[in-house]
C-alpha cells in the first residue's frame, strides 16, 4: 500500500484506514531523522574481535525521531547504534529541558542495537581497554560527541516539525527471532537456535496519520538482535535499518522508526549476509502494511508520562586480592579488575548495584509503554505480558543506557554468556543476585498500575512460542514450490507417485561412526543431527526401519526418509555408498537439486527432493525404491550410508523424525497447486 492520495481524497484516504486511524482524538505529531553515518574510520561496536576501524558502508545510518503532543509532548529518538550510553543521553536530555522545557521522563533514546555502528565513548569500556590505539580512542571521542549533537538536533527538529495528527496502534507478529541460548542439560552451552526457548513474537505499530488520513509517521517495535550480518566490518543498520527503508519506500514523505524489545537472548534466523538482514526488513515492512490494512485501536491525545531509577544488586563480590590477582592478566578480566581496583582505590568500595531506569508511557488506558535500559532478556517481556494486560503492553529494551544484560532468574541459573562473562565489557565486578528479575517487574508494574494489570491471566499470548519445524515448512513451503525452475518442478511432480506408496524409512538409529551436531533439516531450522562426513572411507551410519509389510504382490518398496547433504564447496571425493541389509549399493553425493541415483543393477533408485537449500547445503525428503524379493513380511530392513571418500568436510545427515506423511502431503500439495506442468 503506497500514498497516492492527495489532500482533496482525504475522505477515501480514511477508508483506506478503517476509519481508526482518522477517528482519533486530534495531537501534533512531528517527525525527523538526520544521517549519521560517520565520515571519518572509527571502530565499530559489537564485536571485540574487530580491532581495526570499518571499511566500507553498505547502508546509512540514521537517528529518527517522533514528537507527541502538543502542549506537553513526549519524545523518542531511535539510533541505529549498538547503545547509547547514559552520559551521552544526560547531556542531550539536559539541553532539551533548556531549550524546549521537556522533562526527563518524556524523553527515552532507544538504540537499535546494530553491531555495524560506531564505539561511542562509555559503552562498553572494557572491550576497548589496552587493545585500541591513541588515534582511534580520539576518533570514537570524535564520533560521540559529533553524535550527541546530531541527536541533539533531530529532537529538535521533531519537536518544531509537530503538526495536527491523530493516533493508532495495533500489534502484528513477526517470526525470524529465535531464542539463541543453545542448552545441554539446562546450562548454556554456546550461541545457536534453541527452539523450545522463549521468544516474543508481538510487533507492536503505532501509526500517525494527518489530518488527511495519511501516515506520517510510523513506530514499529521486535524483540530481536540486530546481529543478522554478523562481524562483518562495514557500516549497517541491519534489518532494523532495512525495515525503515522498506517501510519508507512503501510511503514515500514518512519517516518510520524502528525499536528492539527484549531480544537480549534472541537472535534472526537466518543470519550471516546482508540479503538475509535485508529480507528481514522487508518481512517487517509487510507485516506493518498488512496491519495497516487491518483496524486499529486510537489513542487518545493525553500521554502521562513516568520514570524511576532503581538499584539492581550484584551477587557475592570477589575479594579485592581476587582482582588483584586477575588484574596481572593481559585479557578482559584482567582489564576490568584493574578498572575496578581503580574505582576501588578512589570511593573505598566496588561498586555493590547498578543504577537501572525504566519509564512508562501512558496513552490513557489504552496503551502502556514501557522503556527498560540495557539488554533485557526476552523472560520480562514474558513475564510483563502475562502479569499485565498483553493486548495493551508495548516493551522496549536497550532504552536510557545501555549498562550490559539484564538476565532473569532463568538465565541465571542456566549460566553463560547473558548471565555471566558478559559482565566483564561492562566492567561490572560479577553477575546479578537472582532477585533482579521481581525489582524491575515489580516497578514497571508501579508504573504503569493497576488499570494496566491484567484482568485474565489464563488468556495467554500466542506469541512466546518459535513454530514447530513443522510448522514452518507449511507457512514456507507453498511459496518456495513456485519459486522452482520450470525444470525442478517437471522433478517435483514424481511426488505424486511416490506419495501414494511411501511409507516411513525411520525407526531407529542403530550404530553413528560421525557425531551429532545442530544442523539445518528440511525446515531451514536447526536441530541435533546425527551425521557422517568424507573424512575417514567407512564412516557410517546405519538405521532401522519400521516393519515391512504387504509384500505378496511382489512390487517395489518405496519408503521415505528425511535427510540433507552438505558442504558443495569442499573436495569431492567418491560420495557416499547406501545399502539395504549390506547388499544392493548404490552410490549417490551432496546435491543442491532434485537428483535420482541407481545402484549398478538398477533395481534400486533413490531420489532427492531438497525442501530447505542454501549455497552450500540442502535437505529434504529422499525416497528410496527398492524391490521386495529376499524381504520378510513383517520385519524391518537396516540401512546404511557410508562414506566412500576422504579429505573432505562434505556430510550426510539424518533427520530423527518418524511424521514424515504430514510433511510429505504439504509438499505434494504445494507441487498439485502449480497446475498442469510441462511434460
Amino acid at each position: 500500500m503506497r500514498r497516492i492520495f492527495t489532500l482533496s481524497f482525504s475522505f477515501f484516504a480514511c477508508l483506506l484506514y478503517v476509519g481508526t486511524v482518522c477517528g482519533g482524538e486530534p495531537t501534533q505529531v512531528g517527525v525527523a531523522k538526520v544521517d549519521i553515518t560517520p565520515t571519518h574510520p572509527v571502530v565499530l561496536a559489537g564485536y571485540g574481535g574487530r580491532t581495526e576501524e570499518f571499511d566500507g558502508v553498505d547502508q546509512k545510518l540514521w537517528a529518527r525521531a517522533m514528537a507527541i503532543g502538543e502542549m506537553d509532548p513526549v519524545l523518542v529518538i531511535a539510533v541505529d547504534n549498538c547503545g547509547v550510553p547514559k552520559k551521552v543521553v544526560e547531556h542531550i536530555a539536559a539541553r532539551l529541558l533548556e531549550k524546549k522545557g521537556l522533562r526527563r521522563e518524556r524523553f527515552v533514546v532507544c538504540s537499535t542495537h546494530t553491531h555495524n555502528a560506531p564505539s561511542l565513548r562509555d559503552y562498553a569500556p572494557i572491550l576497548w581497554a589496552d587493545r585500541t590505539t591513541e588515534a582511534q580512542e580520539l576518533r570514537i571521542d570524535q564520533y560521540t560527541q559529533w553524535l550527541q549533537n546530531q541527536i541533539f538536533e533531530v529532537g529538535i527538529q521533531a519537536l518544531e516539525a509537530r503538526v495536527p495528527a491523530t493516533l493508532a496502534w495495533s500489534q502484528g507478529r513477526l517470526k525470524f527471532g529465535a531464542n539463541r541460548r543453545v542448552l545441554a542439560d539446562a546450562q548454556w552451552r554456546g550461541f545457536g537456535f534453541q527452539m523450545d526457548g522463549p521468544v516474543d513474537h508481538s510487533f507492536p505499530v503505532l501509526v500517525a496519520s494527518s489530518t488527511a488520513g495519511e501516515p506520517v509517521g510510523i513506530w514499529a517495535n521486535y524483540a530481536c538482535h540486530c546481529t543478522t550480518v554478523g562481524s562483518r566490518n562495514r557500516i549497517g543498520g541491519d534489518w532494523a535499518g532495512y525495515a525503515n527503508e522498506s517501510i519508507e519506500k512503501r510511503w514515500p514523505g514518512l519517516i518510520s522508526l524502528v525499536t528492539i524489545g527484549c531480544g537480549a537472548d534472541v537472535g534472526p534466523q537466518p543470519s550471516g549476509t546482508p540479503e538475509i538482514a535485508q529480507q528481514h526488513g522487508e518481512t517487517l515492512a509487510l507485516e506493518v502494511e498488512r496491519i495497516l490494512d487491518s483496524e486499529l485501536t486510537s489513542l487518545p491525545a493525553d500521554i502521562s508520562a513516568s520514570m524511576a531509577t532503581i538499584d539492581l544488586p550484584f551477587a557475592e563480590i570477589p575479594t579485592r586480592e581476587s582482582f588483584r590477582k586477575t588484574a596481572s592478566v593481559q585479557n578482559f578480566d584482567g582489564a576490568n579488575a584493574r578498572n575496578l581496583l581503580a574505582i576501588h582505590e578512589e570511593k573505598g568500595a566496588f561498586p555493590q548495584s547498578l543504577e537501572y531506569p525504566i519509564s512508562c508511557w501512558q496513552f490513557g488506558d489504552k496503551l502502556c509503554m514501557v522503556f527498560m535500559a540495557g539488554e533485557v532478556v526476552v523472560d520480562y517481556a514474558v513475564r510483563l505480558k502475562t502479569e499485565l494486560d498483553w493486548e495493551r503492553t508495548w516493551i522496549h529494551g536497550w532504552s536510557h543506557d545501555v549498562p550490559g544484560y539484564i538476565p532473569s532468574r532463568r538465565v541465571l541459573a542456566e549460566g553463560g554468556y547473558e548471565a555471566d562473562f558478559s559482565q566483564v565489557y561492562y566492567g561490572h565486578p560479577t553477575r546479578y543476585a537472582p532477585e533482579v528479575e521481581d525489582l524491575v517487574i515489580a516497578e514497571v508494574k508501579r508504573q504503569a498500575g493497576r488499570k494496566f494489570f491484567s484482568e485474565m491471566p489464563d488468556k495467554r499470548p500466542d506469541f512466546f512460542r518459535v513454530p514447530g519445524a513443522q510448522e514452518r515448512y507449511e507457512e514456507r513451503i507453498e511459496e518456495w514450490v513456485k519459486a522452482l525452475s520450470p525444470k525442478d518442478q517437471v522433478h517435483y511432480r514424481q511426488l505424486f507417485n511416490f506419495s501414494n506408496e511411501s511409507t516411513s524409512a525411520y525407526a531407529r538409529l542403530v550404530s553413528n561412526d560421525g557425531g551429532v551436531d545442530r544442523w539445518f533439516n528440511y525446515s531451514g531450522y536447526q536441530e541435533d543431527r546425527p551425521y557422517i562426513r568424507q573424512q575417514k572411507v567407512g564412516d557410517r551410519i546405519v538405521w532401522e526401519t519400521p516393519p515391512i509389510s504387504g509384500l505378496d504382490d511382489g512390487s517395489p518398496v518405496t519408503m521415505l526418509f528425511l535427510a540433507g547433504v552438505g558442504w558443495q564447496s569442499q573436495p569431492e571425493t567418491d560420495g557416499f555408498k547406501l545399502s539395504i541389509e549390506g547388499r544392493s549399493p548404490l552410490h549417490f553425493d551432496v546435491s543442491l537439486s532434485p537428483r535420482q541415483w541407481k545402484s549398478a543393477e538398477g533395481d534400486v533408485e533413490l531420489h532427492f527432493f531438497p525442501t530447505w537449500i542454501s549455497d552450500l547445503d540442502a535437505a529434504g525428503l529422499f525416497y528410496l525404491v527398492m524391490p521386495s524379493r529376499g524381504m520378510s513380511d513383517g520385519m524391518p530392513l537396516e540401512i546404511a550410508v557410508e562414506s566412500m571418500g576422504e579429505g573432505s568436510l562434505r556430510w550426510f545427515s539424518l533427520d530423527l523424525i518418524q511424521k514424515v506423511k504430514p510433511i510429505e502431503s504439504k509438499l505434494v500439495e504445494a507441487v498439485r497447486s502449480l497446475g498442469d506442468l510441462p511434460e
